[in-house]
Protein backbone atom coordinates (compact mmCIF):
# COMPACT_ATOMS: atom_id res chain seq x y z
CA UNK A 1 0.00 0.00 0.00
CA UNK A 2 1.42 3.30 -1.28
CA UNK A 3 2.76 5.44 2.16
CA UNK A 4 0.72 8.42 1.46
CA UNK A 5 3.16 10.37 3.82
CA UNK A 6 5.91 10.34 1.37
CA UNK A 7 3.76 11.45 -1.81
CA UNK A 8 4.62 15.32 -3.17
CA UNK A 9 1.16 16.39 -2.96
CA UNK A 10 -1.85 16.16 -0.64
CA UNK A 11 -5.13 17.18 -0.65
CA UNK A 12 -6.85 18.35 2.54
CA UNK A 13 -10.67 16.97 3.12
CA UNK A 14 -12.08 19.42 5.85
CA UNK A 15 -14.72 17.11 7.51
CA UNK A 16 -16.03 19.76 9.56
CA UNK A 17 -16.73 21.86 6.51
CA UNK A 18 -18.60 18.64 4.67
CA UNK A 19 -20.78 18.26 7.59
CA UNK A 20 -21.90 21.80 8.06
CA UNK A 21 -22.69 21.77 4.46
CA UNK A 22 -24.82 18.68 4.73
CA UNK A 23 -26.42 20.57 7.75
CA UNK A 24 -26.91 23.45 5.36
CA UNK A 25 -28.90 21.34 3.12
CA UNK A 26 -30.78 19.88 5.35
CA UNK A 27 -32.28 22.90 6.66
CA UNK A 28 -32.72 23.93 3.38
CA UNK A 29 -34.56 21.10 1.66
CA UNK A 30 -36.90 20.59 5.04
CA UNK A 31 -36.70 17.88 8.01
CA UNK A 32 -39.70 15.90 6.13
CA UNK A 33 -37.49 15.14 3.37
CA UNK A 34 -34.36 12.64 3.73
CA UNK A 35 -30.92 13.81 2.68
CA UNK A 36 -28.50 10.88 0.69
CA UNK A 37 -25.41 11.62 0.22
CA UNK A 38 -23.63 9.78 -3.17
CA UNK A 39 -20.25 8.91 -2.10
CA UNK A 40 -19.82 7.41 -5.67
CA UNK A 41 -16.30 6.91 -7.19
CA UNK A 42 -14.44 6.62 -2.97
CA UNK A 43 -17.07 10.09 -2.97
CA UNK A 44 -15.48 11.80 -6.02
CA UNK A 45 -11.44 10.54 -4.82
CA UNK A 46 -12.29 12.09 -1.79
CA UNK A 47 -12.48 9.44 0.47
CA UNK A 48 -15.94 7.73 0.93
CA UNK A 49 -15.04 5.67 4.12
CA UNK A 50 -13.99 8.58 6.36
CA UNK A 51 -16.54 11.13 5.05
CA UNK A 52 -19.66 8.60 5.29
CA UNK A 53 -18.19 7.70 9.11
CA UNK A 54 -18.77 11.50 9.55
CA UNK A 55 -22.03 11.93 7.98
CA UNK A 56 -23.11 8.75 9.94
CA UNK A 57 -21.76 10.25 13.27
CA UNK A 58 -22.48 13.82 12.70
CA UNK A 59 -25.43 14.58 10.77
CA UNK A 60 -27.37 10.98 11.25
CA UNK A 61 -27.81 9.86 7.93
CA UNK A 62 -29.59 6.81 7.17
CA UNK A 63 -28.68 6.11 3.46
CA UNK A 64 -25.62 6.20 1.46
CA UNK A 65 -25.72 6.26 -2.10
CA UNK A 66 -22.86 4.04 -4.49
CA UNK A 67 -22.29 3.49 -8.19
CA UNK A 68 -21.12 -0.35 -7.41
CA UNK A 69 -20.90 -3.22 -5.29
CA UNK A 70 -17.34 -2.79 -4.54
CA UNK A 71 -17.80 0.38 -3.04
CA UNK A 72 -20.58 -1.11 -1.30
CA UNK A 73 -18.85 -3.83 0.07
CA UNK A 74 -16.52 -1.30 1.33
CA UNK A 75 -18.16 0.34 3.25
CA UNK A 76 -19.30 -2.58 4.88
CA UNK A 77 -15.72 -3.77 5.60
CA UNK A 78 -14.72 -0.67 7.14
CA UNK A 79 -18.01 -1.40 9.96
CA UNK A 80 -20.90 1.17 8.39
CA UNK A 81 -23.77 -1.31 9.16
CA UNK A 82 -26.30 0.89 9.88
CA UNK A 83 -26.99 3.40 7.05
CA UNK A 84 -28.62 1.33 3.94
CA UNK A 85 -26.48 1.28 0.77
CA UNK A 86 -27.76 1.71 -2.47
CA UNK A 87 -26.28 1.13 -5.15
CA UNK A 88 -27.50 3.09 -8.17
CA UNK A 89 -26.02 1.98 -11.33
CA UNK A 90 -26.55 -1.23 -13.05
CA UNK A 91 -25.02 -4.58 -11.76
CA UNK A 92 -23.87 -7.61 -13.21
CA UNK A 93 -25.42 -10.38 -12.15
CA UNK A 94 -22.19 -12.06 -11.21
CA UNK A 95 -22.00 -9.70 -8.25
CA UNK A 96 -25.44 -10.57 -6.99
CA UNK A 97 -24.22 -12.59 -4.39
CA UNK A 98 -21.76 -10.35 -2.71
CA UNK A 99 -24.83 -7.09 -2.76
CA UNK A 100 -27.06 -10.03 -1.18
CA UNK A 101 -24.47 -10.95 1.27
CA UNK A 102 -23.60 -7.32 2.48
CA UNK A 103 -27.30 -6.55 2.78
CA UNK A 104 -26.71 -3.91 -0.04
CA UNK A 105 -29.95 -2.06 -2.06
CA UNK A 106 -29.58 -2.87 -5.91
CA UNK A 107 -31.07 -0.67 -8.52
CA UNK A 108 -33.80 -2.43 -10.51
CA UNK A 109 -35.36 -2.11 -14.00
CA UNK A 110 -35.48 -5.79 -15.87
CA UNK A 111 -37.29 -8.18 -14.85
CA UNK A 112 -34.89 -10.90 -14.96
CA UNK A 113 -32.76 -9.16 -12.56
CA UNK A 114 -35.65 -9.63 -9.82
CA UNK A 115 -36.53 -13.01 -10.88
CA UNK A 116 -32.29 -14.09 -10.06
CA UNK A 117 -32.31 -11.81 -7.10
CA UNK A 118 -35.35 -13.81 -5.82
CA UNK A 119 -33.72 -17.56 -6.66
CA UNK A 120 -30.16 -16.20 -4.85
CA UNK A 121 -32.76 -15.01 -1.98
CA UNK A 122 -34.65 -18.07 -1.34
CA UNK A 123 -31.53 -20.08 -1.30
CA UNK A 124 -29.59 -17.74 1.41
CA UNK A 125 -32.63 -17.85 3.12
CA UNK A 126 -32.43 -14.12 2.88
CA UNK A 127 -34.39 -11.15 1.44
CA UNK A 128 -33.25 -9.12 -1.61
CA UNK A 129 -33.72 -5.23 -0.98
CA UNK A 130 -34.13 -2.95 -4.22
CA UNK A 131 -35.19 0.38 -5.75
CA UNK A 132 -36.92 0.71 -9.01
CA UNK A 133 -35.42 2.64 -11.35
CA UNK A 134 -37.62 4.64 -14.02
CA UNK A 135 -36.68 5.70 -17.30
CA UNK A 136 -37.50 9.43 -17.80
CA UNK A 137 -35.70 11.13 -19.84
CA UNK A 138 -31.91 10.27 -19.18
CA UNK A 139 -32.10 7.00 -21.76
CA UNK A 140 -29.60 4.88 -19.34
CA UNK A 141 -30.78 2.54 -17.00
CA UNK A 142 -34.44 2.39 -16.22
CA UNK A 143 -37.81 0.63 -16.92
CA UNK A 144 -39.78 3.00 -19.09
CA UNK A 145 -44.02 3.78 -17.10
CA UNK A 146 -45.98 1.82 -19.16
CA UNK A 147 -45.44 -1.89 -20.42
CA UNK A 148 -41.57 -2.20 -19.08
CA UNK A 149 -42.74 -0.86 -15.72
CA UNK A 150 -45.84 -2.83 -15.82
CA UNK A 151 -43.70 -6.52 -16.05
CA UNK A 152 -40.97 -5.28 -13.56
CA UNK A 153 -44.42 -4.75 -10.82
CA UNK A 154 -45.59 -7.86 -11.94
CA UNK A 155 -41.81 -9.66 -11.43
CA UNK A 156 -41.47 -8.31 -7.82
CA UNK A 157 -45.16 -8.46 -7.03
CA UNK A 158 -44.61 -12.79 -8.03
CA UNK A 159 -41.17 -12.59 -5.76
CA UNK A 160 -41.63 -12.64 -1.81
CA UNK A 161 -37.43 -13.09 -1.10
CA UNK A 162 -37.44 -9.30 -3.35
CA UNK A 163 -38.23 -6.16 -0.81
CA UNK A 164 -38.52 -3.19 -2.75
CA UNK A 165 -37.39 -0.15 -0.76
CA UNK A 166 -37.55 2.86 -3.14
CA UNK A 167 -38.61 4.15 -6.39
CA UNK A 168 -36.00 7.04 -8.50
CA UNK A 169 -35.38 8.74 -11.60
CA UNK A 170 -32.59 11.15 -12.15
CA UNK A 171 -32.49 14.39 -14.10
CA UNK A 172 -30.69 15.08 -17.27
CA UNK A 173 -30.55 19.01 -17.00
CA UNK A 174 -30.79 19.22 -13.25
CA UNK A 175 -28.14 21.76 -13.30
CA UNK A 176 -30.62 24.87 -15.60
CA UNK A 177 -32.61 26.13 -13.62
CA UNK A 178 -36.61 26.20 -14.61
CA UNK A 179 -35.41 23.53 -17.34
CA UNK A 180 -38.10 22.33 -19.33
CA UNK A 181 -36.56 19.31 -19.30
CA UNK A 182 -36.39 18.29 -15.60
CA UNK A 183 -40.44 19.26 -16.19
CA UNK A 184 -40.84 16.59 -18.62
CA UNK A 185 -39.32 14.20 -16.59
CA UNK A 186 -40.50 14.96 -13.16
CA UNK A 187 -44.26 14.28 -14.66
CA UNK A 188 -42.83 11.06 -16.20
CA UNK A 189 -41.60 10.07 -12.60
CA UNK A 190 -45.25 10.86 -11.24
CA UNK A 191 -46.76 8.62 -13.86
CA UNK A 192 -44.84 5.88 -12.54
CA UNK A 193 -45.51 6.19 -9.13
CA UNK A 194 -48.84 6.34 -9.81
CA UNK A 195 -49.04 3.35 -12.01
CA UNK A 196 -46.74 1.64 -9.55
CA UNK A 197 -49.44 2.26 -6.88
CA UNK A 198 -51.67 1.02 -8.79
CA UNK A 199 -49.87 -2.37 -9.01
CA UNK A 200 -49.96 -2.62 -5.04
CA UNK A 201 -46.09 -1.33 -5.08
CA UNK A 202 -45.96 1.94 -2.76
CA UNK A 203 -42.03 1.79 -1.36
CA UNK A 204 -41.02 3.88 1.78
CA UNK A 205 -38.81 5.73 -0.42
CA UNK A 206 -38.92 8.02 -3.29
CA UNK A 207 -36.17 10.43 -4.60
CA UNK A 208 -35.78 12.28 -8.48
CA UNK A 209 -33.62 15.25 -7.18
CA UNK A 210 -30.14 15.46 -7.53
CA UNK A 211 -27.40 18.02 -6.37
CA UNK A 212 -28.55 20.08 -9.59
CA UNK A 213 -32.38 20.27 -8.70
CA UNK A 214 -31.98 20.36 -4.90
CA UNK A 215 -31.54 23.86 -4.84
CA UNK A 216 -34.34 25.20 -6.93
CA UNK A 217 -36.80 22.05 -8.16
CA UNK A 218 -38.59 22.06 -4.69
CA UNK A 219 -41.39 20.17 -6.00
CA UNK A 220 -39.46 17.38 -6.92
CA UNK A 221 -38.15 16.21 -3.78
CA UNK A 222 -40.56 13.93 -2.99
CA UNK A 223 -39.69 12.35 0.27
CA UNK A 224 -35.96 12.57 -0.51
CA UNK A 225 -33.20 14.24 -2.49
CA UNK A 226 -29.44 12.89 -3.68
CA UNK A 227 -26.36 14.83 -2.87
CA UNK A 228 -23.50 14.64 -4.13
CA UNK A 229 -21.31 17.58 -5.84
CA UNK A 230 -23.78 19.40 -3.64
CA UNK A 231 -21.57 18.39 -0.45
CA UNK A 232 -18.19 19.41 -1.33
CA UNK A 233 -19.53 22.98 -3.31
CA UNK A 234 -22.24 25.20 -4.49
CA UNK A 235 -23.60 25.15 -8.19
CA UNK A 236 -21.04 26.98 -9.94
CA UNK A 237 -23.58 28.88 -11.95
CA UNK A 238 -25.43 30.63 -9.35
CA UNK A 239 -24.01 29.92 -5.95
CA UNK A 240 -26.21 30.59 -2.93
CA UNK A 241 -25.34 33.87 -0.88
CA UNK A 242 -23.21 32.54 2.23
CA UNK A 243 -25.06 31.83 5.23
CA UNK A 244 -28.43 30.82 4.00
CA UNK A 245 -29.66 28.08 4.08
CA UNK A 246 -28.44 25.49 1.63
CA UNK A 247 -25.42 27.46 1.30
CA UNK A 248 -21.91 25.66 1.09
CA UNK A 249 -18.72 26.23 1.26
CA UNK A 250 -15.64 24.13 -0.88
CA UNK A 251 -14.44 21.75 1.45
CA UNK A 252 -11.09 20.52 -0.36
CA UNK A 253 -7.95 22.15 -1.32
CA UNK A 254 -4.63 20.69 -2.96
CA UNK A 255 -1.61 22.03 -2.46
CA UNK A 256 2.61 21.12 -3.84
CA UNK A 257 5.14 22.85 -4.18
CA UNK A 258 7.86 24.23 -6.16
CA UNK A 259 11.21 21.77 -6.46
CA UNK A 260 12.97 23.96 -9.59
CA UNK A 261 13.15 27.62 -11.24
CA UNK A 262 14.26 28.61 -14.39
CA UNK A 263 14.32 31.44 -16.79
CA UNK A 264 13.96 30.89 -20.52
CA UNK A 265 14.70 33.20 -22.79
CA UNK A 266 11.86 34.54 -25.46
CA UNK A 267 12.07 31.62 -28.14
CA UNK A 268 12.53 28.94 -25.96
CA UNK A 269 10.22 26.10 -25.22
CA UNK A 270 8.76 24.34 -22.17
CA UNK A 271 7.56 20.29 -21.92
CA UNK A 272 7.44 17.26 -24.04
CA UNK A 273 6.88 18.52 -28.18
CA UNK A 274 7.73 21.95 -27.01
CA UNK A 275 4.16 22.54 -25.36
CA UNK A 276 4.97 26.03 -24.86
CA UNK A 277 6.72 29.01 -26.41
CA UNK A 278 7.99 31.49 -24.46
CA UNK A 279 7.10 34.87 -25.62
CA UNK A 280 9.11 37.21 -23.74
CA UNK A 281 12.20 36.17 -21.10
CA UNK A 282 9.91 34.11 -18.14
CA UNK A 283 10.87 32.73 -14.94
CA UNK A 284 9.15 29.05 -15.03
CA UNK A 285 8.98 27.22 -11.93
CA UNK A 286 8.57 23.58 -12.39
CA UNK A 287 5.92 22.08 -9.67
CA UNK A 288 6.26 18.54 -8.47
CA UNK A 289 2.78 16.90 -9.93
CA UNK A 290 1.32 16.12 -13.10
CA UNK A 291 -1.20 14.80 -14.84
CA UNK A 292 -0.45 11.44 -13.44
CA UNK A 293 -1.60 12.92 -10.06
CA UNK A 294 -4.84 14.06 -11.60
CA UNK A 295 -3.85 17.35 -13.03
CA UNK A 296 -6.30 18.09 -15.38
CA UNK A 297 -4.27 18.11 -18.81
CA UNK A 298 -6.57 20.57 -20.67
CA UNK A 299 -6.46 22.85 -18.05
CA UNK A 300 -2.40 23.02 -17.93
CA UNK A 301 -2.95 23.38 -22.23
CA UNK A 302 -5.29 26.43 -21.71
CA UNK A 303 -3.43 28.26 -19.07
CA UNK A 304 -5.56 27.46 -15.98
CA UNK A 305 -4.92 29.60 -12.89
CA UNK A 306 -3.44 28.50 -9.36
CA UNK A 307 -1.67 29.83 -6.47
CA UNK A 308 2.01 29.97 -5.96
CA UNK A 309 2.56 31.21 -2.12
CA UNK A 310 -0.45 33.36 -1.89
CA UNK A 311 -0.54 35.10 -5.44
CA UNK A 312 -1.80 34.06 -8.36
CA UNK A 313 0.07 32.61 -11.11
CA UNK A 314 -1.09 30.71 -14.14
CA UNK A 315 0.57 26.91 -15.83
CA UNK A 316 2.13 26.39 -18.59
CA UNK A 317 2.16 22.95 -19.59
CA UNK A 318 2.23 19.83 -17.46
CA UNK A 319 4.12 16.46 -18.11
CA UNK A 320 2.97 12.54 -16.28
CA UNK A 321 4.54 13.98 -13.14
CA UNK A 322 5.69 17.56 -13.10
CA UNK A 323 3.90 20.82 -14.07
CA UNK A 324 5.69 24.25 -15.70
CA UNK A 325 4.23 27.58 -14.13
CA UNK A 326 4.81 30.81 -15.19
CA UNK A 327 6.17 32.83 -11.92
CA UNK A 328 7.91 35.65 -13.97
CA UNK A 329 5.91 38.40 -11.69
CA UNK A 330 5.79 36.35 -8.24
CA UNK A 331 9.28 36.28 -6.16
CA UNK A 332 9.61 32.64 -4.98
CA UNK A 333 11.86 29.71 -4.40
CA UNK A 334 11.98 26.22 -4.45
CA UNK A 335 9.79 24.83 -1.49
CA UNK A 336 7.23 27.79 -1.80
CA UNK A 337 3.78 26.37 -1.30
CA UNK A 338 1.15 25.59 -4.92
CA UNK A 339 -2.11 25.33 -4.38
CA UNK A 340 -3.97 24.33 -6.91
CA UNK A 341 -7.63 24.66 -5.86
CA UNK A 342 -8.90 25.30 -2.47
CA UNK A 343 -7.01 27.62 -0.15
CA UNK A 344 -3.76 27.98 0.54
CA UNK A 345 -2.05 27.40 3.90
CA UNK A 346 -1.87 31.59 4.05
CA UNK A 347 -5.48 31.24 2.99
CA UNK A 348 -5.63 32.59 -0.42
CA UNK A 349 -8.66 31.29 -2.51
CA UNK A 350 -8.37 29.59 -5.61
CA UNK A 351 -11.81 28.63 -6.05
CA UNK A 352 -12.18 25.17 -7.75
CA UNK A 353 -15.75 26.53 -9.44
CA UNK A 354 -13.36 29.02 -10.73
CA UNK A 355 -11.91 26.35 -12.39
CA UNK A 356 -14.83 24.71 -13.73
CA UNK A 357 -15.71 28.25 -15.41
CA UNK A 358 -12.57 28.63 -16.99
CA UNK A 359 -12.99 25.09 -18.72
CA UNK A 360 -16.53 25.12 -19.15
CA UNK A 361 -16.75 21.97 -17.00
CA UNK A 362 -18.35 21.28 -13.31
CA UNK A 363 -15.75 21.72 -10.43
CA UNK A 364 -16.35 18.30 -9.48
CA UNK A 365 -14.29 17.38 -12.67
CA UNK A 366 -10.88 18.33 -11.05
CA UNK A 367 -11.75 15.84 -7.86
CA UNK A 368 -12.64 12.88 -10.02
CA UNK A 369 -8.95 13.06 -11.44
CA UNK A 370 -7.07 12.87 -8.47
CA UNK A 371 -5.01 9.73 -8.13
CA UNK A 372 -4.22 7.50 -4.89
CA UNK A 373 -0.33 9.27 -4.96
CA UNK A 374 -2.29 12.30 -4.02
CA UNK A 375 -2.13 11.78 0.17
CA UNK A 376 -5.70 12.68 1.47
CA UNK A 377 -5.42 14.13 4.95
CA UNK A 378 -8.42 14.85 6.59
CA UNK A 379 -8.96 18.08 9.09
CA UNK A 380 -11.81 19.47 11.13
CA UNK A 381 -13.03 15.90 12.43
CA UNK A 382 -10.90 12.76 13.51
CA UNK A 383 -12.10 10.40 10.75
Amino acid sequence: MLDTTLCNSYLSVNLQTIINNMQSIQEDIGPDVECIPVLKDNAYCLGAVPIAKALCTYANVRTIAVAQVCEGVELRQAGLSAPAVLVLGGVPERLFPAAVEYGLQLTVFHPSTVYALEKLAAAQGKRAEVQIKVETGLNRTGAKPGAELGALATALAACPHVRTMGVFSHFSTGETKESPTAYRQFQLYQQALAQLQAAGIDPPQKHMCNSGGSDWFRASFCNAVRIGRRLYMDNQAEPLTPGTPGAVQEACSWRASVTNLRVVEAGDTVGYDAAWTAPRRTRVATVCVGYGDGLYYPLAEAGGPLLVGEQRARLLATCMDQCFVDVTDIPCRAGDEVTFFGQSSGGATMPIQELGKFMHVEGVYFYSFLSPRVARVYEGLEP
